[in-house]
């Protein structure tokens, strides 16, 4: 059979969706066809019905955050008015708000959780026209009933899944040849109950259904870097694993084989409290040369009572320090606008950034994801005041007792800059530059009056 992925991107910056890349290899493997479709912009939506006239797919199945939900049922929507094709929705909005997404009429039925096992045997049923409400993970909408199909045992055995298939992604495509940086991920969840995110949710929905956190075998992620090492040019790959620094057997072992037949560089994401200095030092002989951070906020007590994240300043100092001695570069994820916030926590995040003085920074506005924790805390306070955004970047939709949403993003943008001027003078003054050299782009009359001006900028 021939299916179609669609997968709404607006606002977001995602070469490739690690989901959708799996399924599309489990298909493929037993003989069906598959393409993909990534709607980068609110305009290709229109599009949308000419491509699916021309692929003829038998089969829809639309991915969505909860960013880019609304714009699959306005897909799905668009495809219905044309089409008598089953769309399902799949990805982690219809995982946390099933009871949500099942009753939008546009959809054929939603899945819930993982999915390898279930969309194959969905397709396989529809291909026999066979009924298939009954499958595993499945919730369907029929008249006024809806079906609420279990929740399948959780695969442990990573290694039984073929490699993630990124052909059918548009900057794997496109790279024709030429040197591209892709992202590797060798495990499933993740221990920890961070409030701002959804992964609490996802063990309560695995709750006796095997193990949560899962690892591949170090030979089949080895095996994995070598096959697509094959079909691509890189010298350099990241590791997306949330805490790819947890299993420290694990870690120790694929950083002795990985550096035996690979001269390449690598990044990864570590958290503070599960990383030390052995493992430190295997990483750089590995050929890691940067490893990325959640600091989030500077506030000990936010970070403890409000994000869930017991971690003190002193191990967060310490973590940056070791990586500096071991000579290994550093990058610190920061979020400004939690609630409870104020200017004097901001500060006090950027005054840990400057005293830390990581390699690189990235400072997001706080994003309430709905049914986490913090996205609950956030609805029954009644501080959400804003509706949908295509992403959290630096747009806030909070309005704090003591920060508007306009200060918020304010804060986000100044951040870079506040944390250089403590310490660096040169990129403090490069990041303001780059700030007016953005805010120039974007505002087409200034950019007209400013030309000589913006020459002299480009320059820089």
């Amino acid at each position: 059979m021939k299916i179609l992925f669609i997968a709404p991107k607006i606002g977001s910056q995602a070469k490739w969706l690690v989901g959708i890349s799996f399924l599309s290899a489990v298909l493929k493997k037993a003989g069906h066809k598959v393409d993909l479709l990534e709607i980068e912009d609110k305009k290709e939506i229109d599009q949308i019905n000419s491509f699916i006239q021309s692929y003829q797919p038998q089969v829809i199945g639309l991915s969505a955050n909860s960013h880019q939900y609304f714009y699959a049922i306005e897909i799905a929507k668009k495809i219905k008015s044309q089409f008598d094709i089953p769309v399902f929705l799949g990805g982690v909005h219809s995982t946390i708000r099933p009871e949500e997404a099942v009753e939008e009429d546009s959809f054929d039925g939603i899945c819930v959780g993982e999915a390898e096992d279930s969309l194959l045997e969905l397709v396989n049923r529809i291909e026999q026209k066979k009924d298939y409400t009954d499958i595993n993970n499945f919730w369907f909408k029929r008249k006024d009933q809806v079906i609420k199909n279990n929740i399948a045992p959780l695969l442990i055995d990573l290694d039984q899944l073929p490699f993630p298939d990124y052909s059918i992604f548009k900057y794997f495509k496109e790279a024709d040849g030429g040197e591209i940086s892709p992202r590797f991920i060798f495990s499933r969840g993740c221990p920890f109950n961070c409030t701002y995110c959804c992964n609490h949710v996802f063990k309560k929905i695995y709750s006796g259904q095997g193990q949560y956190l899962r690892f591949m075998s170090v030979d089949r992620a080895v095996e994995q870097i070598r096959d697509f090492k094959k079909e691509y040019n890189f010298k350099h790959f990241k590791i997306d694993d949330d805490t790819f620094s947890l299993n420290k057997d694990w870690v120790l072992e694929f950083c002795d084989k990985y550096s035996k037949e690979f001269d390449m560089s690598f990044e990864c994401n570590v958290r503070i409290g599960a990383v030390d200095e052995e493992t430190l030092i295997a990483f750089k002989k590995a050929g890691c040369n940067l490893i990325k951070v959640g600091l989030e906020t500077g506030n000990q007590d936010l970070r403890k009572e409000v994000l869930g994240r017991s971690i003190s300043d002193q191990e967060v100092v310490e973590l940056f320090n070791l990586a500096k001695k071991v000579g290994i570069k550093t990058f610190s994820f920061n979020m400004i606008g939690i609630p409870g916030e104020t200017k004097e926590t901001i500060q006090e995040t950027i005054n840990l950034n400057a005293k830390i003085k990581p390699d690189f920074m990235q400072v997001t506005a706080f994003y309430p994801y709905p049914e986490t924790l913090l996205g609950q805390m956030c609805i029954e306070q009644g501080l959400i005041t804003k509706g949908h955004i295509d992403c959290y970047m630096d747009e806030s939709v909070l309005e704090l007792p003591d920060l508007s949403s306009s200060q918020i993003k304010k804060e986000v943008r100044n951040f870079t800059y506040n944390v250089y001027k403590q310490y660096d003078r040169k990129k403090a003054a490069k990041e303001k530059m780059r700030q007016i050299k953005g805010f120039i782009i974007s505002t087409p009359f200034l950019y007209k009056i400013s030309r000589p001006i913006y020459r002299l900028i480009k320059k820089i």
